[in-house]
């Protein structure tokens, strides 16, 4: 599947008078996976939530293409008292999934996760942060997204972990899902991202395709050479 899932225009925000996001724009394709790329308060997460409408923005435009949203944050929180089985039961409900679908649904990306099962009986708040940061992942993936955005996707995540993720993120996007993955972790992102929007003190510097022509440098030399050279846009 192609065409556009997400096209972000002109979106800035203002913090006490303080600019943190500048006329951003951008647009995810389905079936590619787009690396948002920024130093630490660049706005990435700022960015993140304003699409999402966890905070209002200023001005500017996001228009969805797409039918289900997911969502990674990168420090997932849960209420203390909720079991994780009775959460995935809730949101299948919600997505209309029948009964008799939804254990084989959630045994299904329990495996593809690498996440015990019998963590479900227990409250989700007294899982490790990784086990913590798999269930976000599983809860988000059972909807089947279209649109799966991931704020820092491999933090908490041991080295198998993390492979299992890119191979999970590639994956969607040979089903049609467009991907974004807002990251720190460059030569991670690296092995598996199709497009790169890279974001500098609130503004979106450069956009760019992997297959687009011209001279290449490994993805960590064009992050550096854009956050540190004058702004400019792709």
């Amino acid at each position: 599947m192609s065409g556009t899932a997400l096209v972000v225009r002109g979106l800035s925000k203002s913090f006490a008078g303080v600019l943190a996001v500048k006329d951003a724009a951008f647009s995810l394709e389905r079936g590619r996976i787009t690396a948002f790329l920024g130093e630490n308060g660049a706005g990435k997460t700022t960015t993140i939530k304003m699409v999402l409408g966890f905070l209002r923005r200023d001005s500017g435009e996001v228009m969805f293409r797409t039918r289900t949203v997911g969502y990674v944050p990168e420090q997932p929180a849960f209420f203390s008292w909720i079991k994780g089985g009775e959460l995935l039961d809730c949101t299948l409900r919600l997505h209309g999934v029948p009964l008799e679908r939804r254990k084989e649904r959630i045994v299904t990306w329990c495996e593809r996760l690498s996440l015990d099962p019998g963590l479900l009986d227990r409250r989700v708040s007294t899982y490790s942060q990784g086990n913590r940061k798999k269930f976000s992942y599983l809860q988000s993936l059972l909807v089947s997204p279209d649109l799966f955005i991931v704020d820092e996707p491999f933090t908490a995540l041991d080295p198998t972990s993390i492979m299992d993720a890119r191979r999970l993120f590639r994956g969607l996007a040979e089903g049609g899902a467009a991907v974004f993955l807002s990251t720190h972790l460059i030569s991670e992102v690296e092995k598996v991202y199709d497009d790169v929007v890279i974001i500098r003190r609130g503004e979106v510097v450069l956009r760019k395709r992997r297959e687009d022509p011209g001279p290449w440098a490994d993805l960590e030399t064009l992050f550096l050479s854009s956050v540190r050279s004058p702004s400019r846009r792709g």
